[in-house]
């Protein structure tokens, strides 16, 4: 499988949590031996990752959380 940028970001989470197919996980894994851009981009992800395990969570009002998922949709669907 052939694993493009915009791809390998779309799988990263998938990917940490280990819920890859050997498919896809193989391709992540060819795309990662070459592209320094993305290797960068899990590292950010990694280190980001890390740093906010150690904020204490705290209640997000529904209000708040649906303006946010609302956010996240529009993005995703303009970089489609």
């Amino acid at each position: 499988m052939v694993v493009t940028c915009c791809q390998l970001t779309e799988m990263i989470t998938d990917r940490s949590e280990g819920k890859l197919s050997s498919e896809q996980e193989e391709g992540c894994a060819r795309h990662l031996a070459w592209c320094d851009r993305c290797r960068t981009y899990l590292r950010q992800m990694e280190l980001t990752i890390d740093a906010l395990r150690g904020i204490p969570g705290e209640p997000v009002h529904d209000e708040v959380r649906a303006a946010l998922f609302a956010q996240f949709q529009r993005r995703r669907t303009t970089a489609e």
